[in-house]
């Protein structure tokens, strides 16, 4: 008995589904720490855990910051990362920017939101620039 204004995600159908089309699930960042090569693994974006993040929040202080270090593996990693390899906060950005670039799921474009999107931008293009010119 589905409701016709509804639509059902099943989360273990889903999992599966981004799963098999995530392209990268983990991030990891080489550095070296008193002449040894170290690794800090952090899983995409698309992968973090909310009870993780919740529980940070919870705490207070940089949530940003205390979340990667608990999504980071292992945790003792990221505050190396941070205090003997002196992470800065553009560096920390690109990392974010890869964990979050790197995801590649195509969940979006099963649903048809991708058809929506290109609806919405053809016609605001040629609106916008026939204004344009009869307003010149």
């Amino acid at each position: 008995m589905s409701k016709p204004n509804r639509k059902v995600i099943r989360l273990q159908q889903m999992r599966a589904q981004r799963a098999t089309a995530a392209k990268t699930q983990f991030v990891d960042v080489v550095f070296e720490a008193d002449g040894v090569e170290e690794t800090c693994t952090f899983p995409t974006q698309d992968n973090w855990p909310l009870e993780v993040i919740e529980e940070v929040e919870e705490k207070g202080g940089n949530a940003n910051l205390n979340v990667l270090r608990e999504i980071a593996t292992p945790h003792e990693a990221f505050d190396r990362l941070v205090k003997v390899a002196h992470l800065t906060v553009g560096e920390l950005k690109e990392i974010i920017e890869e964990m979050d670039g790197e995801a590649g799921t195509t969940a979006g474009e099963d649903s048809g939101s991708s058809t929506s999107s290109e609806s919405t931008q053809g016609p605001s293009a040629p609106t916008s620039s026939g204004t344009t010119q009869a307003a010149a």
